[in-house]
């Protein structure tokens, strides 16, 4: 995969209503998740920095 998950969602992120409309219903729901995944993925990036850091 060339692109990150963290790229790939933000897309869907925007405020914009027109870029929200491209998910499907229960929109905050959904919205939600990708902050979740977003946020874990970043969390995760900083912990294999550190972990490579240390090693």
């Amino acid at each position: 995969m060339d692109i990150s998950v963290v790229d790939q969602v933000a897309e869907f992120l925007s405020d914009d209503p027109k870029k929200m409309g491209k998910l499907a219903s229960e929109i905050n729901f959904r919205r939600m998740q990708l902050l979740l995944l977003r946020e874990i993925v970043l969390e995760l990036r900083k912990l294999n920095q550190t972990k490579a850091v240390l090693a």
